[in-house]
């Protein structure tokens, strides 16, 4: 039997946040375990700061600044949820050098000083078995009862890098037992230029007045989202019958898809294959 728990992989600090908080909020309330895994080291980012108008200017920080500045932000965020962040350390593919300048990792590149180093970088952690193994082993240790990840399709690298990951780790989990669901859920918060062709989707979880508790956790990162209630994200009334939800995708579409709890339940009950266009 797996746990009443559900294990969030996200690539970056406030990824979890931004596609899948509300779910983590009410299953957290409803009593279950959250587990929360960056598959980066986070030593790449954004750092805004908030001017006396409340405009928000972006300024560069250096790699070994960031990441922990970073990772705090994580440990902030994942206490709301009544857990503490696990970190697989995968070096982005590009960071701000002490010089301030933007290097993109490549062959000949060095790697910043003062960050986490020693692991493949995320785009090619998902060929490399140690980084597989590890991400099974992880699994097959906490056994929650749904592993929630990004989807393949997204404008990010590292998004669709972090899901070739944990699809291949779960279906390693998988062959050794593990009962578990994965689900990828649908990051297009906001209008995008790819939503209209890519938006797709199986099943939603319902999260009908957690949208203001959601922009408070978005808002533990507050260093790359100051403002998160100024984000647009998208009403699904047209399609849903409700304004706020949380879209996923199954990896594997065999069905009847087994409920082992509240949250797989949800989506049993709320399946819709293909989902809107």
């Amino acid at each position: 039997m797996v746990n009443r728990s559900l294990m969030c992989i996200g690539a970056h600090a406030d990824d979890i946040e931004f596609s899948a908080g509300g779910t983590c909020l009410k299953f957290h309330d409803a009593g279950y375990r959250i587990d929360y895994v960056m598959s980066t080291n986070n030593m790449s980012g954004q750092f805004h700061i908030v001017e006396k108008d409340k405009s928000v200017t972006r300024t560069e920080i250096a790699a070994a600044k960031m990441e922990p500045l970073r990772k705090q932000e994580c440990v902030k965020a994942s206490a709301v949820l009544g857990t503490t962040p696990v970190h697989l350390d995968h070096p982005q593919r590009h960071y701000t050098a002490d010089d301030l300048k933007k290097v993109n990792e490549g062959y000949g590149v060095p790697p910043p000083r003062g960050v986490t180093l020693g692991r493949p970088a995320i785009m090619v952690a998902h060929e490399d078995r140690e980084s597989v193994k590890r991400v099974t082993d992880l699994i097959l240790a906490r056994n929650p009862e749904a592993v929630l990840s990004h989807a393949l399709v997204t404008d990010s690298p590292e998004h669709y890098a972090t899901s070739l990951l944990v699809q291949k780790a779960w279906r390693s989990a998988r062959q050794a037992g593990y009962e578990g669901a994965l689900l990828l859920w649908n990051e297009f918060v906001e209008s995008t230029s790819l939503d209209k062709s890519f938006c797709r989707w199986d099943s939603f979880i319902d999260i009908s007045g957690l949208r203001p508790r959601q922009y408070e956790l978005i808002r533990c990162h507050i260093t790359m989202v100051p403002f998160p209630e100024r984000m647009d994200y998208l009403d699904f009334t047209p399609w849903l019958g409700i304004r706020d939800a949380e879209l996923f995708k199954l990896a594997d579409t065999v069905l009847p898809l087994k409920p082992s709890g509240d949250f797989t339940a949800e989506i049993a009950r709320n399946f819709k294959p293909s989902g809107m266009a």
